[in-house]
């Protein structure tokens, strides 16, 4: 015997407008701009021993952890990060959890200036730019 299911709430228009514009006031990442074809031009380029950025969001705090890259294997078009393992130079991706939370991105002035400024990451950014 099926039991039925319950009638689901209707999300009021007052709130859902609410919550498009809080997440349209949220600060942006300072990476939010950057394309896989940025990443890959960068570490298929830059010499082995140059500064890499690592991006993290895990539990909506947003940290990027600056290291170096030692690796480059472009034959399988990985790169290891010290500290932090194997990426895809191609995506950027985590190659052992290509759909987590780890990423790589260019280490661009903004990108470095808001790690120095925030150590320990920060809540409230947004790593999508809202359309």
């Amino acid at each position: 015997m099926k039991l039925p299911l319950p009638p689901l709430r209707r999300i009021p228009d007052e709130v859902k407008k609410a919550l498009d514009e809080h997440r349209r006031n949220q600060p942006l990442s300072p990476c939010v701009d950057q394309t896989e074809q940025d990443i890959e031009r960068y570490y298929r380029n830059e010499a082995e021993g140059s500064l890499a950025a690592v991006r993290t969001t895990y539990g909506g705090i947003l940290t990027y952890n600056l290291t170096t890259f030692t690796l480059r294997r472009t034959k399988t078009g990985r790169i290891n990060v010290e500290g932090h393992g194997d990426f895809f130079m191609k995506s950027g991706k985590y190659c052992w959890e290509p759909t987590g939370q780890k990423r790589l991105v260019v280490p661009t002035e903004e990108v470095v200036a808001w790690a120095t400024e925030h150590p320990r990451g920060e809540t409230g950014h947004s790593i999508y730019r809202q359309s």
